[in-house]
């Protein structure tokens, strides 16, 4: 008797870099701190128990993720000689009921959250961690789609600088591509809509309890354009096939 195979749509969002944001000398004020780096952030959403970033090992997943490393190693700023800075939080905005976390390197929780429309100067961070001046493995998480501002500064807390001016941080927590699956004769036609900027993975595995997870060629490290990608993967002699996508950036 002929089985069918059984299809199911999964996907796993990772992460293959990180941003930077220098803390260093105001370049119109060398009396204080300045900020330097990108003003917006893409999080995609990781499932909990799958992979995230390769400095973020212990990260358990089940939110919108990104991270982000505030350094006082400067290419753009001058060196704030002395200064011991820390980042404060200002204020949040997101979505209504939405919670943005910091997570500090290791930790398998979140550090500290806060909730959308969250005001105030009792949230920081050190920049300078365990006398490191480049910190990887921190990140924020968001626990729902959608857009989230952050306004933060930083302070010295040795007192030899005054504080910075605000910088905002735009994140979007973006739900990930739905892939779509038919089937036609003994293949498995899959599709979905990329995203720009963004790379994917197509992988198929045949027992889900394994875990084992397997790149289908040639459709690897396909670079997201804005619109519809489409996949044929051969079923016949499968009884059953699982496929999931893979987002990287």
């Amino acid at each position: 008797m002929k089985k069918t195979a059984l299809l199911l749509t999964l996907l796993v969002a990772a992460a293959h870099a990180h941003d930077h944001i220098e803390v260093g000398a105001d370049p119109r004020s060398g009396s204080r701190l300045g900020l330097d780096g990108p003003d917006s952030q893409l999080a995609v959403y990781v499932p909990r128990g799958e992979a995230f970033s390769g400095y973020i090992p212990q990260f358990p997943g089940g939110y919108h993720a990104v991270e982000l490393t505030f350094t006082t190693e400067v290419n753009v700023l001058a060196s704030a000689d002395g200064a011991e800075p820390r980042i404060e939080i200002v204020s949040v905005t997101g979505p209504a009921g939405a919670s943005l976390s910091f997570w500090e390197v290791g930790a398998t929780s979140p550090t500290w959250s806060i909730q959308s429309g969250w005001t105030g100067n009792t949230l920081s961070f050190p920049v300078v961690y365990l006398g490191e001046t480049h910190a990887h493995g921190r990140c924020f998480t968001m626990d729902k789609p959608g857009t989230y501002t952050v306004m933060l500064r930083a302070v010295d807390v040795a007192g030899r600088y005054s504080v910075s001016a605000s910088k905002t941080i735009t994140f979007n927590a973006q739900q990930p591509p739905q892939l779509s699956i038919a089937m036609q004769g003994g293949n498995a036609r899959l599709s979905f809509t990329s995203r720009s900027g963004l790379v994917y993975d197509l992988q198929v595995c045949t027992n889900l309890p394994s875990g084992l997870w397997t790149n289908v060629d040639p459709y690897t490290w396909m670079d997201g354009t804005g619109s519809a990608l489409q996949m044929t993967n051969p079923v016949a002699g499968r009884p059953q096939a699982f496929y999931r996508l893979v987002e990287y950036y």
